[in-house]
């Protein structure tokens, strides 16, 4: 960097007699002629705006051109967007019943732990007040006793044999199964505690849960992420870009590629969101939930232009949009121009620029530096 600056200022300083080549072609086919606008012995800045910098200083500074051409090409919108977890790929673990929870042996997961489905993340174990507890205990060893003297009377009628009565052995033997299933039901509720178990393997989101901590039936404790499993939601006013999209880009990672998967048929606020996940070949883990990005889709609309990098198009003194186009082997004149953004890294000029003009490329904010 401190090189490229010493060649910037060598440029504003230095002086020497450049003689006059064959200028170039302008975005209406007309010739552009340094003679006209010539400056003796100056090397920089000149006064028509142009740049004249030594082909030593151009290698240095990594200037690069190229000759540019009109092509068709799709039409590009931009959208907002924001990360949202994929409902295949997203649980919540909730406990069912108030109580304390309890970490199982393999200890509370923090944020950001990896699991696995079917780990234990936790456990409730109920509890009641000393009155609700003295209550179900008593309700508990009642329906035991029950037990106890129904299977007595099963026992006695089977030992009378065919003088029994079927019909009020089945009774027995019905009843006697009810109060079983009771009485692990109540078994299970003050001794068995409620298991947290992962669903699905991914990231783990840990709300604050802690050992000893009174959980509330419905609350949410964790969360888990499954990696690379994103629904991106974009909005827009345009109803017609829903039967247009197909797929898109991320602006702010132009490596990651989308999917268009449909839209929503509810407006909100007049607005209508389209949603995006990521392309099957993808394996991307920098985008977070609740994140905004903006995206880069292609429609079904073709326009007319010249497709150039995204780095070549500068702001002039006025923050106007503006390419460099090389006149000679060592001149170069600032060009006004209006364009549209393409695919992340590149962009459509539909005005200020003709066919076979030669741009900067690569090194156009250097040459914006010169003085």
């Amino acid at each position: 960097m401190k090189l490229k600056n010493a060649v910037l200022l060598s440029l504003s300083l230095c002086s020497l007699s450049l003689f006059a080549s064959p200028g170039a072609h302008g975005p209406n086919g007309e010739h552009l002629d340094q003679k006209s606008n010539k400056v003796e012995g100056a090397l920089g800045k000149q006064a028509d705006g142009s740049v004249i910098m030594p082909m030593k200083h151009q290698a240095l500074l990594n200037i690069r051109t190229q000759f540019v051409t009109e092509s068709e090409v799709k039409k590009h919108v931009r959208l907002d967007a924001i990360v949202k977890p994929h409902p295949d790929g997203y649980a919540k673990i909730q406990s069912s019943s108030d109580g304390r929870l309890d970490a199982p042996e393999t200890g509370i997961y923090p944020t950001g732990a990896k699991v696995n489905a079917g780990d234990v993340l936790g456990l409730i174990r109920y509890q009641d007040t000393a009155y609700e507890l003295a209550s179900q205990t008593s309700e508990l060893i009642a329906i035991r006793n029950r037990i106890e003297q129904t299977n007595r009377d099963v026992a006695r009628l089977k030992k009378l044999g065919d003088l029994a009565s079927k019909q009020a052995l089945e009774k027995l033997e019905t009843e006697l199964l009810s109060l079983k299933q009771q009485a692990q039901a109540l078994q299970k509720g003050l001794e068995k505690p409620e298991v947290l178990i992962a669903p699905i393997s991914g990231v783990l989101i840990n709300h604050t849960v802690s050992r000893g901590q009174w959980v509330e039936a419905g609350e949410a404790l964790f969360e888990i992420i499954a990696p690379n499993q994103f629904v991106i939601e974009a909005s827009t006013s345009d109803l017609a870009l829903t039967k247009q999209l197909t797929s898109a880009k991320v602006i702010e990672q132009p490596a990651i590629s989308l999917n268009y998967l449909g839209f929503s048929p509810e407006l909100v606020n007049g607005l209508v969101h389209v949603n995006f996940e990521l392309a099957q070949e993808q394996s991307e883990k920098s985008l977070f939930i609740n994140q905004n990005i903006s995206l880069q889709a292609p429609v079904n609309e073709k326009q007319q232009g010249i497709v150039i990098p995204a780095d070549a198009v500068v702001l002039s003194q006025n923050n106007l949009p503006q390419v460099w186009i090389k006149l000679s082997a060592e001149r170069f004149l600032p060009q006004l121009i209006r364009y549209q953004h393409l695919e992340p890294g590149l962009v459509l000029v539909t005005e200020g620029l003709g066919a076979d003009n030669r741009v900067v490329v690569t090194g156009a904010s250097l040459l914006n530096q010169v003085r």
